[in-house]
């Protein structure tokens, strides 16, 4: 469990910069949360601390068939909200 809360703390320290980068598509769309997911997941990974098992549980699971449309993201009525997903929601509300 540490592996995953250590995941976690990587994700929450690399998604403001990559928010940032993202910033001027002033809205956040399902799309967009999905490339930026990517990016988080991809820098991560790049550290080698945390093995493909524990990525896979901090990413939105392919089952749950998030879209990935232009429509702007939200979680309301979604049952369960992804850590990597969790975090770009809450810094996207909170980056300028």
């Amino acid at each position: 469990m540490d592996a995953l809360f250590a995941a976690e703390a990587a994700v929450r320290e690399a998604v403001p910069a990559i928010v940032r980068r993202h910033r001027s598509a002033g809205l956040l769309t399902w799309a967009l949360i999905h490339t930026i997911e990517t990016e988080v997941l991809a820098d991560v990974a790049a550290t080698g601390k945390y093995s493909k098992r524990i990525l896979d549980m901090i990413r939105a699971p392919a089952a749950l068939d998030y879209p990935k449309d232009e429509r702007p993201a939200s979680f309301e009525g979604h049952g369960f909200v992804p850590i990597v997903f969790g975090a770009i929601e809450d810094a996207w509300r909170r980056v300028d």
